[in-house]
Protein backbone atom coordinates (compact mmCIF):
# COMPACT_ATOMS: atom_id res chain seq x y z
CA UNK A 1 0.00 0.00 0.00
CA UNK A 2 1.35 3.33 -0.85
CA UNK A 3 1.83 5.43 2.34
CA UNK A 4 0.05 8.80 1.11
CA UNK A 5 1.27 12.06 2.79
CA UNK A 6 -1.05 14.39 5.08
CA UNK A 7 -1.00 17.98 4.45
CA UNK A 8 -3.08 20.93 5.72
CA UNK A 9 -2.30 24.32 6.24
CA UNK A 10 -1.08 27.35 8.34
CA UNK A 11 -4.64 27.94 9.29
CA UNK A 12 -4.10 24.78 11.86
CA UNK A 13 -3.46 24.87 14.97
CA UNK A 14 -0.99 21.32 15.80
CA UNK A 15 1.50 20.72 18.83
CA UNK A 16 4.55 20.22 17.46
CA UNK A 17 5.17 16.80 19.21
CA UNK A 18 2.46 15.60 16.73
CA UNK A 19 3.68 17.61 13.55
CA UNK A 20 6.77 15.77 14.12
CA UNK A 21 5.86 11.97 14.90
CA UNK A 22 3.47 11.83 11.98
CA UNK A 23 4.96 13.80 9.74
CA UNK A 24 2.32 16.28 9.08
CA UNK A 25 2.84 18.72 6.36
CA UNK A 26 1.70 22.08 5.76
CA UNK A 27 1.30 24.72 3.03
CA UNK A 28 2.23 27.72 4.44
CA UNK A 29 -0.11 31.05 4.49
CA UNK A 30 1.22 34.16 4.52
CA UNK A 31 -0.22 37.92 6.39
CA UNK A 32 0.88 41.63 5.97
CA UNK A 33 2.31 43.20 9.15
CA UNK A 34 2.32 47.17 8.83
CA UNK A 35 2.67 46.53 5.33
CA UNK A 36 5.16 44.27 5.44
CA UNK A 37 4.54 40.46 3.91
CA UNK A 38 5.46 37.76 6.45
CA UNK A 39 4.66 33.98 5.58
CA UNK A 40 4.15 31.93 8.46
CA UNK A 41 5.62 28.67 9.24
CA UNK A 42 3.37 26.03 11.31
CA UNK A 43 6.13 23.48 11.77
CA UNK A 44 9.09 26.03 12.57
CA UNK A 45 10.06 24.98 16.07
CA UNK A 46 10.10 29.02 17.03
CA UNK A 47 6.69 29.49 16.26
CA UNK A 48 5.57 30.84 19.56
CA UNK A 49 7.99 32.90 20.30
CA UNK A 50 7.15 34.52 16.49
CA UNK A 51 3.17 33.80 17.62
CA UNK A 52 3.75 35.81 20.89
CA UNK A 53 5.29 39.03 19.37
CA UNK A 54 2.65 39.28 17.02
CA UNK A 55 -0.52 39.14 19.66
CA UNK A 56 1.99 41.73 21.79
CA UNK A 57 2.15 43.97 18.23
CA UNK A 58 -1.66 43.58 17.81
CA UNK A 59 -2.53 44.97 21.23
CA UNK A 60 -0.16 48.50 20.08
CA UNK A 61 -2.47 48.60 16.92
CA UNK A 62 -0.42 46.92 14.49
CA UNK A 63 -2.02 46.97 10.99
CA UNK A 64 -2.54 43.41 10.17
CA UNK A 65 -4.57 41.39 7.13
CA UNK A 66 -4.00 37.84 5.35
CA UNK A 67 -4.40 36.65 1.87
CA UNK A 68 -5.76 33.46 0.30
CA UNK A 69 -3.03 30.54 -0.73
CA UNK A 70 -3.03 31.00 -4.31
CA UNK A 71 -3.87 27.91 -7.05
CA UNK A 72 0.16 27.93 -7.75
CA UNK A 73 1.20 27.89 -4.40
CA UNK A 74 -0.53 24.30 -4.03
CA UNK A 75 0.94 23.30 -6.89
CA UNK A 76 4.46 24.30 -6.60
CA UNK A 77 4.29 22.55 -2.97
CA UNK A 78 3.15 19.17 -4.54
CA UNK A 79 4.40 18.85 -7.49
CA UNK A 80 7.49 18.17 -6.65
CA UNK A 81 6.22 15.16 -4.29
CA UNK A 82 3.87 13.81 -7.26
CA UNK A 83 6.80 13.70 -9.33
CA UNK A 84 8.81 11.28 -6.64
CA UNK A 85 5.62 9.14 -6.20
CA UNK A 86 3.41 10.58 -3.02
CA UNK A 87 -0.39 10.15 -3.23
CA UNK A 88 -1.63 13.15 -1.06
CA UNK A 89 -4.04 13.85 1.73
CA UNK A 90 -5.05 17.43 2.52
CA UNK A 91 -6.85 19.09 4.89
CA UNK A 92 -8.45 22.68 3.96
CA UNK A 93 -9.16 25.37 6.19
CA UNK A 94 -12.48 25.95 6.28
CA UNK A 95 -14.76 26.94 2.71
CA UNK A 96 -17.12 29.40 5.33
CA UNK A 97 -14.26 31.58 5.86
CA UNK A 98 -11.73 31.73 3.12
CA UNK A 99 -11.31 30.44 -0.58
CA UNK A 100 -8.61 28.19 0.73
CA UNK A 101 -10.67 24.92 -0.39
CA UNK A 102 -11.60 26.37 -3.73
CA UNK A 103 -8.30 27.24 -5.08
CA UNK A 104 -6.91 23.93 -3.69
CA UNK A 105 -9.28 21.86 -5.54
CA UNK A 106 -8.14 23.64 -9.07
CA UNK A 107 -4.57 23.20 -8.14
CA UNK A 108 -5.21 19.69 -7.59
CA UNK A 109 -7.31 19.32 -11.13
CA UNK A 110 -4.63 20.43 -12.59
CA UNK A 111 -1.77 18.37 -11.16
CA UNK A 112 -4.09 14.93 -11.32
CA UNK A 113 -4.25 15.71 -15.03
CA UNK A 114 -0.80 15.97 -15.38
CA UNK A 115 -0.29 12.86 -12.83
CA UNK A 116 -3.34 10.61 -13.42
CA UNK A 117 -1.87 7.39 -11.82
CA UNK A 118 -1.41 9.53 -8.52
CA UNK A 119 -3.88 10.48 -5.75
CA UNK A 120 -4.49 13.90 -4.55
CA UNK A 121 -7.36 14.09 -2.19
CA UNK A 122 -8.32 17.23 -1.02
CA UNK A 123 -11.16 17.80 1.89
CA UNK A 124 -12.88 20.54 3.44
CA UNK A 125 -12.22 20.43 7.20
CA UNK A 126 -15.10 22.68 7.68
CA UNK A 127 -12.76 24.05 10.45
CA UNK A 128 -9.90 26.57 11.50
CA UNK A 129 -7.38 26.88 14.38
CA UNK A 130 -7.10 24.02 16.76
CA UNK A 131 -10.19 22.44 15.14
CA UNK A 132 -8.67 22.23 11.79
CA UNK A 133 -5.28 20.74 14.11
CA UNK A 134 -7.70 18.15 15.78
CA UNK A 135 -9.37 16.79 12.65
CA UNK A 136 -5.17 16.71 10.74
CA UNK A 137 -4.68 14.83 13.92
CA UNK A 138 -6.88 12.41 13.80
CA UNK A 139 -6.46 11.69 9.90
CA UNK A 140 -2.94 10.98 10.89
CA UNK A 141 -3.55 8.22 13.38
CA UNK A 142 -6.25 6.77 10.85
CA UNK A 143 -3.13 6.49 8.86
CA UNK A 144 -0.97 4.87 11.40
CA UNK A 145 -3.79 2.21 11.42
CA UNK A 146 -3.34 1.94 7.82
CA UNK A 147 -6.43 3.33 6.57
CA UNK A 148 -6.24 3.63 3.25
CA UNK A 149 -6.54 7.68 1.28
CA UNK A 150 -9.85 7.13 0.65
CA UNK A 151 -11.23 5.56 3.30
CA UNK A 152 -9.46 8.22 5.22
CA UNK A 153 -10.82 11.10 3.45
CA UNK A 154 -14.77 9.77 3.70
CA UNK A 155 -13.88 9.50 7.83
CA UNK A 156 -12.88 13.17 7.54
CA UNK A 157 -15.74 14.26 5.12
CA UNK A 158 -17.84 11.91 7.75
CA UNK A 159 -16.94 13.45 11.26
CA UNK A 160 -15.75 16.66 10.59
CA UNK A 161 -18.95 18.42 11.83
CA UNK A 162 -18.00 16.85 15.04
CA UNK A 163 -15.61 18.85 15.86
CA UNK A 164 -16.83 21.43 18.30
CA UNK A 165 -14.97 24.66 17.72
CA UNK A 166 -16.24 26.73 21.19
CA UNK A 167 -14.43 30.32 21.43
CA UNK A 168 -14.59 33.76 22.87
CA UNK A 169 -13.08 37.10 21.93
CA UNK A 170 -12.23 39.77 23.79
CA UNK A 171 -12.95 42.12 21.24
CA UNK A 172 -15.25 41.30 18.09
CA UNK A 173 -14.02 44.32 15.85
CA UNK A 174 -11.11 42.10 14.57
CA UNK A 175 -13.54 39.78 12.90
CA UNK A 176 -15.19 42.25 11.81
CA UNK A 177 -12.50 43.92 9.94
CA UNK A 178 -11.56 40.64 8.17
CA UNK A 179 -15.15 39.99 7.25
CA UNK A 180 -16.03 37.18 9.75
CA UNK A 181 -19.04 39.07 11.90
CA UNK A 182 -21.35 41.50 10.92
CA UNK A 183 -21.24 45.16 12.11
CA UNK A 184 -24.24 44.56 14.26
CA UNK A 185 -22.72 41.34 15.77
CA UNK A 186 -19.47 43.23 16.39
CA UNK A 187 -21.18 45.78 18.81
CA UNK A 188 -21.76 42.65 21.58
CA UNK A 189 -18.10 42.90 22.46
CA UNK A 190 -18.05 46.73 23.60
CA UNK A 191 -20.57 46.04 25.86
CA UNK A 192 -20.10 45.87 29.71
CA UNK A 193 -17.62 43.61 30.07
CA UNK A 194 -19.82 41.22 28.37
CA UNK A 195 -18.19 38.16 26.61
CA UNK A 196 -19.34 36.62 23.25
CA UNK A 197 -19.67 32.86 23.07
CA UNK A 198 -18.94 31.77 19.55
CA UNK A 199 -18.99 28.42 17.55
CA UNK A 200 -18.45 27.49 14.20
CA UNK A 201 -21.23 25.81 12.64
CA UNK A 202 -21.99 23.01 10.34
CA UNK A 203 -21.11 25.26 7.45
CA UNK A 204 -17.34 26.02 8.58
CA UNK A 205 -19.27 29.55 9.37
CA UNK A 206 -18.84 31.69 12.50
CA UNK A 207 -21.64 32.21 14.87
CA UNK A 208 -22.25 34.09 18.24
CA UNK A 209 -24.55 31.65 20.56
CA UNK A 210 -24.61 33.61 23.65
CA UNK A 211 -22.81 36.33 25.82
CA UNK A 212 -21.28 35.81 29.52
CA UNK A 213 -20.14 38.69 31.97
CA UNK A 214 -16.32 38.55 31.92
CA UNK A 215 -13.83 35.83 31.05
CA UNK A 216 -14.19 33.63 33.98
CA UNK A 217 -17.81 32.95 33.23
CA UNK A 218 -17.15 32.51 29.11
CA UNK A 219 -14.39 30.21 30.01
CA UNK A 220 -16.92 28.12 31.96
CA UNK A 221 -19.52 28.31 29.20
CA UNK A 222 -16.82 26.69 26.69
CA UNK A 223 -16.35 23.91 29.04
CA UNK A 224 -20.05 23.53 29.68
CA UNK A 225 -21.95 23.75 26.14
CA UNK A 226 -18.61 20.96 25.14
CA UNK A 227 -19.49 18.78 28.21
CA UNK A 228 -23.30 18.89 27.05
CA UNK A 229 -23.02 17.43 23.21
CA UNK A 230 -19.75 15.00 24.11
CA UNK A 231 -21.08 11.25 22.93
CA UNK A 232 -19.26 10.70 19.54
CA UNK A 233 -18.38 7.01 19.25
CA UNK A 234 -15.55 5.56 17.44
CA UNK A 235 -12.98 8.63 17.10
CA UNK A 236 -9.86 9.36 19.09
CA UNK A 237 -9.90 10.62 22.51
CA UNK A 238 -8.28 14.17 21.73
CA UNK A 239 -8.78 17.69 22.73
CA UNK A 240 -6.77 20.93 21.67
CA UNK A 241 -6.75 24.06 23.29
CA UNK A 242 -5.52 27.38 21.69
CA UNK A 243 -5.33 30.87 22.54
CA UNK A 244 -3.18 34.48 21.15
CA UNK A 245 -0.50 34.28 24.28
CA UNK A 246 -3.09 34.52 27.11
CA UNK A 247 -1.03 31.56 28.93
CA UNK A 248 -2.56 32.15 32.21
CA UNK A 249 -6.48 31.82 30.92
CA UNK A 250 -5.27 29.17 29.11
CA UNK A 251 -4.04 27.27 31.65
CA UNK A 252 -7.33 28.08 33.88
CA UNK A 253 -9.49 26.22 30.78
CA UNK A 254 -6.96 24.12 30.64
CA UNK A 255 -8.06 23.13 34.56
CA UNK A 256 -11.92 23.44 33.91
CA UNK A 257 -11.48 21.03 30.96
CA UNK A 258 -9.60 18.37 32.84
CA UNK A 259 -12.29 17.79 35.02
CA UNK A 260 -14.64 17.16 32.42
CA UNK A 261 -12.56 15.11 30.22
CA UNK A 262 -10.27 13.04 33.39
CA UNK A 263 -6.41 12.94 33.35
CA UNK A 264 -6.53 9.72 30.91
CA UNK A 265 -7.85 12.41 27.52
CA UNK A 266 -5.16 14.13 26.24
CA UNK A 267 -5.31 18.20 26.30
CA UNK A 268 -3.14 19.84 23.94
CA UNK A 269 -2.99 23.15 24.27
CA UNK A 270 -0.80 25.51 21.29
CA UNK A 271 -0.81 29.34 20.51
CA UNK A 272 -2.88 30.27 17.85
CA UNK A 273 -1.88 30.46 14.50
CA UNK A 274 -1.70 34.24 13.57
CA UNK A 275 -3.46 33.57 10.21
CA UNK A 276 -6.19 32.99 12.27
CA UNK A 277 -5.19 35.10 15.13
CA UNK A 278 -5.49 38.36 12.95
CA UNK A 279 -8.93 37.98 12.69
CA UNK A 280 -9.93 37.16 16.32
CA UNK A 281 -7.34 39.27 18.27
CA UNK A 282 -4.94 39.14 21.34
CA UNK A 283 -7.52 37.50 23.66
CA UNK A 284 -8.90 34.40 22.15
CA UNK A 285 -9.90 31.24 23.96
CA UNK A 286 -11.02 27.61 22.56
CA UNK A 287 -11.82 24.36 23.43
CA UNK A 288 -11.98 21.89 20.40
CA UNK A 289 -13.67 18.58 21.15
CA UNK A 290 -16.05 15.96 19.42
CA UNK A 291 -19.32 16.91 19.83
CA UNK A 292 -22.45 14.89 18.78
CA UNK A 293 -23.76 18.96 17.49
CA UNK A 294 -21.67 22.02 16.85
CA UNK A 295 -24.29 24.00 18.11
CA UNK A 296 -25.81 22.77 21.10
CA UNK A 297 -29.29 21.34 20.81
CA UNK A 298 -29.39 20.87 17.05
Amino acid sequence: MNSYLIFTDSAADMPLHVIEEFDIRFIPMDYMLDGESVTFHTEDPDRDRHCDELYEKLRKGASVHTSQITPWTYIENWKPLLEEGHDILYLAFSSGLSATYENAMNAAGTLQEEFPDRKLVVVDSLSSTGGQGLLTHAAALNRANVMSISENAAWITEHAKNVGHRFTVGDLDFLHRGGRVSAATAIIGGMLNIKPVMIMDDEGKLQVVSKARGINASLKSLVRSTQRELGVENVPKLVYITHSSVYDKAQDLINMARMVFGEETPIECICETPIIGVHTGPEFLAIFAWCRHRKEGD
